[in-house]
């Protein structure tokens, strides 16, 4: 199996079970040592939310959310038009993920640049950088082209698991895992990091509502900002990855979830940095808070996001 500069596989991938690749997965103490400080602090986060009213934790979510596709589009150095998160309603509608929400989630990221499709893609591609002699770096391929519909078949299956198991069921390390799959199958000629970001919040934040009994249609913690800060060191984590069922990378993936734990860490810290600044106005009273008739203090009472 040939192997390129950068130590991956330059082969095409070929289908193989995706759910076999997930139960191979073994999280180690020290990434879950570091998962339980990012949970605890993510507690604390949302807990202070429940101190403002409802209406401007919404408006403040929103605000995040522009930044957030800014600097995903950012990432794979396109140009971001705010207004059309205005006119194309697509993340307010649902948490489901289908074939369909997938290509229209793609389509919006990609609009301006790319035709709308309703299909994966049916030829090969490179994930690769371009050298300013011409050459170019192929960091690794995506999968073989007629094994692109199977890959997302279980990609879906996988996504939409309710098992107990942490891997499946802590919101930071789940919507980090499909995160890292799609980007892996690579299922669209272009825009495939854009639409696996956008499927990690809305995995992050489908897993928020059911830890926390809530019914939040906007993710409550973005992490592009920090991955544009971070993107030599968000490629190499994805870059060192085998994607097969042939190599043992445990280390890997779980350096992958410790990453993106270090990124969650960063925008938790700005985010409550940034509630600071809000005027007091906005701060619901003791006795609102009391009764969560605004705030969203009552619901998040009791609950643990580990």
């Amino acid at each position: 199996m040939p192997i390129n500069e950068h130590g991956m596989n330059s082969d095409y991938v070929s289908y193989f079970p995706i759910e076999e690749y997930v139960a191979k997965i073994d999280l180690t103490p020290e990434l879950l040592d570091h998962l339980e400080l990012t949970s605890n602090e993510f507690d604390k986060y949302m807990n202070k939310l429940g101190e403002y009213n409802r209406e401007h934790i919404v408006e403040y979510w929103i605000y995040l959310l522009y930044r957030e596709l800014e600097s995903s589009h950012h990432i794979e150095n396109r140009e971001f038009c705010a207004k059309s998160i205005v006119e194309n309603g697509v993340f307010f509608e649902h948490m489901a993920i289908n074939h369909k929400r997938i290509h229209e989630l793609h389509n919006f990221v990609t609009s301006g640049y790319m035709e709308p499709t309703f299909n994966y893609r049916n030829v090969p591609v490179n994930v690769s950088h371009i050298n300013s002699d011409g050459t170019e770096d192929i960091f690794w391929r995506g999968v073989n082209p007629e094994d692109v519909s199977r890959f997302m078949r279980d990609f879906i299956k996988v996504y939409k698991q309710n098992k107990i198991a942490l891997l499946y069921s802590n919101p930071f390390l789940v919507s980090s895992l499909m995160h890292l799959l799609f980007v892996r199958i690579h299922p669209y000629t272009d825009g495939n990091g854009r639409t696996s970001r956008v499927i990690h919040n809305i995995k992050f934040t489908e897993a928020i509502n059911r830890l926390y009994g809530m019914k939040l249609k906007i993710s409550p913690l973005n992490l592009s900002e920090s991955i544009l800060l971070n993107k030599i060191t968000y490629n190499k984590r994805i870059n060192q990855i085998y994607f097969d069922l042939d190599h043992d990378t445990n280390d890997a993936i779980n350096a992958w979830f410790d990453f993106i734990l270090d990124m969650a860490d960063e925008q938790i810290y700005r985010a409550s940095n940034m509630l600071k600044k809000i005027p007091r106005r906005f701060l619901i009273s003791q006795e609102e808070a009391l009764n969560g008739s605004k705030g969203l203090g009552k619901v998040l009472k009791g609950h643990s996001g580990k």
